[in-house]
């Protein structure tokens, strides 16, 4: 691994930050350094100044961007996550989506390799509450690698280790060393690619019912927490949910969602519509 200066350190994290809102203090530094080893060996810089010039001024920059993305990512999910949360979702707030209106909209905003937005169109079609027609998901990532994994739908034993049998059983379907989505589950889930720091773009995906966010804050400073989850609001329904991580909360970051105390999870629930 290159040798990297304190300088270099500082402009090679804040234009991460500045890019993609995650945080690398100094305690993260090797973290940092270890994924960007395979970036700069791809491209033959030798130094890490070079690498943070071609980052801010080659014409090629955007695809390095790109790239990096995909490098800088946190990829750890499994199917039916953090399962509390689907359970309140199933068994009461579906019914709240339901009252106000036949079609229910959700958004699986850091979606990875694609587990968790699969996860939601079968836990709501398992309630028998809602038919095909009624439910969309849209799921979005900044990684285009994960996304191509995540339309593929073909997932291995270790995507499974929360998974009951009799789902594997009722949603997938074997394919060599693996197991691959049912064409009914992934027609109800549509993929793209999205920076979460863009507000604009943010909103314009809305409005949503509700917005998972789960195990991503944790990677933001506070001021860029309080920048997307703001942006999730004006892509939210009045009254709609945002799910964020069990190591995650709204507390002391803003005051436009309500906490929600389950027996098992707490949710935010957006207390009012936020202009666009």
């Amino acid at each position: 691994m290159l040798d990297i200066s304190d300088d270099e350190f500082v402009m090679l994290r804040d234009l991460i930050r500045e890019r993609f809102g995650i945080w690398y203090d100094d305690q993260k530094r090797f973290l940092l350094l270890s994924r960007l080893s395979t970036r700069l060996a791809k491209r033959g810089f030798e130094t890490y100044a070079r690498y943070v010039e071609f980052l801010r001024y080659d014409v090629n920059r955007e695809q390095e961007w790109t790239d990096l993305a995909s490098a800088l990512s946190n990829n750890e999910t499994y199917f039916f996550r953090e399962r509390a949360q689907l359970k309140a979702l199933a068994a009461h707030i579906l019914d709240e989506f339901l009252a106000r209106s036949p079609r229910v909209r959700l958004w699986s905003s850091a979606s990875s390799s694609g587990e968790e937005a699969y996860s939601l169109a079968m836990t709501l079609l398992d309630t028998g509450k809602i038919a095909d027609a009624m439910l969309s998901i849209r799921a979005t990532d900044i990684s285009p690698r994960v996304l191509d994994l995540a339309e593929r739908g073909f997932y291995r034993a270790l995507s499974f280790r929360a998974t009951e049998p009799a789902m594997i059983q009722k949603w997938f379907h074997p394919q060599g060393d693996g197991f691959v989505v049912d064409e009914r589950i992934k027609r109800l889930v549509s993929f793209g690619r999205m920076n979460l720091l863009d507000g604009p773009k943010v909103a314009a995906e809305g409005p949503f019912d509700a917005i998972f966010c789960r195990n991503v804050l944790i990677y933001f400073d506070k001021p860029t927490q309080k920048r997307v989850v703001e942006s999730f609001a004006k892509a939210l329904r009045p009254g709609g949910y945002l799910f964020l991580g069990h190591a995650e909360s709204l507390f002391h970051l803003t005051d436009l969602y309500e906490p929600i105390v389950g027996p098992e999870a707490i949710v935010y629930r957006l207390k009012a519509a936020v202009p666009a």
